[in-house]
């Protein structure tokens, strides 16, 4: 079911229970008026009959009922009955084709205790009212018919029926327009989200100047739309650079095999060409692993084995990692204050790759400072721990430094033949997950300083 269906069909119940409310309690109180006013009647047609009886003298029998025959109220199939102290009737009066109303002894009673009795009998609606003279305790019981009332009962229901009916055919074609319209705006919202492809992600919903819900809703869309288009880019640039990389060492490989297969040669020229071969073979198997390690960082922390990592013993195994991997590298350490509480020491993840994320961004440093030197530096916040990386190198040109993040990304001021541009790209991808963040800013007076912050272990599921 269309929503603007469901919004007018959910408007028109609510409306209609709010009809059925104040029809309902108009006709119940309506009618509970007319009870009222009826009875009250009829208590002073009794009232009447039996003080004229009693109080009045040289009234009789024969007097008061021809009174009774002439006087002009509206009461329908009226009758009135007088009883004694011993409940003996000493008059009575009915309209003609009217029965006499004589209750039981029971009711009489009651009208004597309370001072009146209510009750109904057949369609019509009868008093027992006590009247006192003297030492006598009279009864009077008068019942008439409201046909009066209820035919104005009767027409008051037709009305709020025929009220209740329109009303609710006029809220459902109301809340059908109303919906529509409501509807409106999200139907051009979906005609122009299905218009948008992988191929034209450039497109964007256009906003409304209303800044409402319907605001947020596109503003929403175009957000994750300049996602996907980043993805997208990145996905093809990725695919491009992979490409490239993974084609030229088999390319290389390929045609050095081709080549010596060609003709034959001594066993120096062999050595020298296998040796050519292993060292594009090695450079292939690390750019593979590199992709491995990437595609790894690429998803959630989810099913990742997390510990908790220290971080200053992290940092201090990397002046010999790092001398490992190339006798010209240097790490020096800056390690000014450490916190009260050696809990701001550990940082919740996985320690291999947060270990491999750190290590990227310091062989970078290392790879293109002037004397191969990074300055790591280790500083605390109060719910964050900050890992501060400077080099002194030739630095980042200002147009590049938006993309130093990004896949198989190499600055032209890079003059090192190694690395594939994947170090710093995954390096960004681990930190990310790990809840963390990594920045970079020119150093003063040439150079590059990279930022790692992470949250403190006992506020990583706060974030």
């Amino acid at each position: 079911m269309k929503i603007k269906y469901r919004i007018a069909i959910l408007f028109t119940a609510l409306v209609t229970l709010i009809l059925l409310f104040v029809c309902i309690s108009i006709y119940y109180f309506s009618n509970l008026n007319r009870e009222l006013d009826f009875r009250r009647r009829i208590r002073n047609r009794a009232l009447s009959t039996i003080s004229l009886l009693v109080k009045v003298e040289g009234m009789d029998k024969a007097l008061l009922k021809r009174i009774d025959e002439n006087t002009l109220i509206s009461l329908k199939e009226k009758s009135v009955v007088v009883y004694d102290n011993n409940n003996r009737e000493i008059y009575h009066f009915r309209d003609e084709g009217v029965g006499y109303e004589r209750p039981g002894i029971d009711i009489l009673n009651k009208a004597r205790e309370s001072g009146e009795y209510i009750y109904s009998t057949g369609h019509r609606d009868a008093i027992a009212i006590s009247y006192k003279s003297g030492t006598q305790q009279y009864v009077a019981v008068a019942a008439s018919y409201d046909e009066m009332g209820l035919e104005k009962l009767a027409q008051l229901k037709f009305i709020l029926l025929l009220s209740f009916v329109s009303g609710s055919l006029i809220t459902f074609l109301s809340g059908l327009i109303f919906s529509s319209r409501l509807v409106r705006p999200i139907k051009k919202i979906t005609n122009e989200v299905n218009e948008i492809s992988s191929q034209n992600l450039s497109r964007r919903i256009m906003l409304g100047e209303t800044k409402d819900e319907l605001y947020e809703l596109s503003y929403t869309f175009n957000q994750l739309l300049t996602r996907l288009q980043e993805s997208f880019e990145i996905q093809r640039r990725f695919i491009a650079n992979a490409s490239h990389e993974l084609s030229t060492p088999l390319t290389s490989i390929s045609s050095q095999l081709e080549i010596t297969l060609q003709n034959q040669r001594n066993a120096e020229e062999y050595q020298q060409i296998i040796q050519s071969v292993y060292d594009d073979v090695k450079n292939l198997n690390r750019l593979t692993r590199s992709l491995l390690e990437l595609a790894k960082a690429s998803g959630t922390s989810d099913g990742m084995e997390l510990t908790l990592v220290r971080m200053d013993e992290m940092l201090m195994k990397l002046p010999v990692d790092l001398h490992k991997t190339s006798d010209r590298y240097k790490v020096e350490l800056d390690f000014e204050t450490f916190p009260d509480n050696e809990d701001s020491l550990l940082a919740f993840g996985n320690g291999d790759l947060l270990e491999s994320a750190i290590k990227n961004v310091v062989l970078n440093a290392c790879k293109y400072s002037n004397n191969n030197t990074a300055n790591v530096a280790l500083k605390f916040s109060d719910n964050q721990l900050h890992i501060i990386v400077s080099d002194n190198g030739p630095g980042i040109l200002k147009e590049h430094q938006s993309l130093i993040f990004q896949p198989f990304f190499r600055s032209e001021k890079s003059n090192s033949p190694e690395g594939f541009g994947l170090g710093l790209s995954l390096a960004y991808r681990i930190i990310k997950l790990h809840k963390g963040n990594i920045s970079f800013e020119e150093a003063s007076p040439n150079g590059s300083i990279f930022t790692i912050t992470l949250p403190i272990a006992r506020n990583f599921h706060l974030i």
